[in-house]
């Protein structure tokens, strides 16, 4: 019998190609322009480091026409410039203390734990670098008068209660410290909050303190300082998020 060869599949119509190789550059472009148009940095400079803008036609670009009309109904929003890429955040690790009905400590847990596989401890790299996001306390300028049967609006800020410690304070808005205050984000106290309940929940514990230890990044200006790197530059600060305790 003779065996019959199989038929050669069609070329594609040359249209259909052209079509293709189209959508496929401009999805690249696309993609590429989101990247490029991202912030880079932090630049040393003679007023300090800055943050530097993308190239304006790029950033243009994916603004008006990329983003609004492909990348968004596609959720490919990411402009692909990691945690790991942000040089002049702190270095930040965090440890709880877990406690038993007596307050006394009955387990110290370090995160990222060095004993976690590599996914696990990426995550909770992740959390410890989200618990470092302080940001600056806004105070008004003035003292506020309360209304009738009404308290002073109040403000929480991150105060040195001692050497190297920090822990959170509660004052009357007017009374707060108008330089360089900081205070930990409203995400950071939730994170830390919904962490030491499931902490408590697995190591059966009664209550928890999370204690951060952060350092600040060296950044590239201190090759212009004068005097060289400042004394307190390796100083690990701890702030101490308060306690949880499990209900009764």
């Amino acid at each position: 019998m003779v065996s019959s060869q199989p038929a050669a599949p069609r070329p594609l119509p040359s249209f259909v190609k052209a079509v293709g190789s189209v959508f496929v550059l401009g999805h690249l472009l696309s993609v590429a322009l989101l990247a490029l148009g991202a912030t880079n940095g932090p630049w040393p400079t003679k007023w300090g480091t800055i943050e530097g803008d993308g190239p304006a036609f790029a950033q243009r670009t994916t603004n008006q026409i990329s983003m609004p009309y492909y990348l968004w109904p596609l959720r490919m929003t990411h402009n692909y410039h990691f945690l790991s890429n942000r040089v002049s955040d702190p270095a930040v690790f965090f440890e709880v203390e877990l406690k038993n009905d007596m307050g006394e400590v009955k387990k110290k847990l370090k995160f990222p734990d060095e004993k976690a596989n590599f996914w696990v401890r990426q995550r909770q790299a992740v959390l410890a670098q989200a618990l470092g996001m302080d940001q600056p306390v806004q105070t008004r300028g003035t003292e506020v008068i309360p209304a009738p049967r009404k308290t002073l609006p109040t403000v929480e800020y991150w105060e040195m209660a001692e050497a190297g410690v920090m822990r959170l304070k509660v004052v009357p808005e007017h009374l707060a410290p108008r330089d360089r205050a900081f205070r930990p984000s409203e995400t950071s106290k939730i994170l830390a909050q919904s962490y030491m309940r499931y902490l408590c929940r697995q190591h059966g514990a009664q209550s928890a303190e999370l204690i951060r230890h952060s350092r600040e990044a060296i950044v590239p200006m201190v090759l212009f300082m004068p005097d060289g790197v400042p004394p307190d530059t390796f100083t690990i600060l701890k702030s101490n998020f308060g306690e949880y305790r499990r209900e009764k």
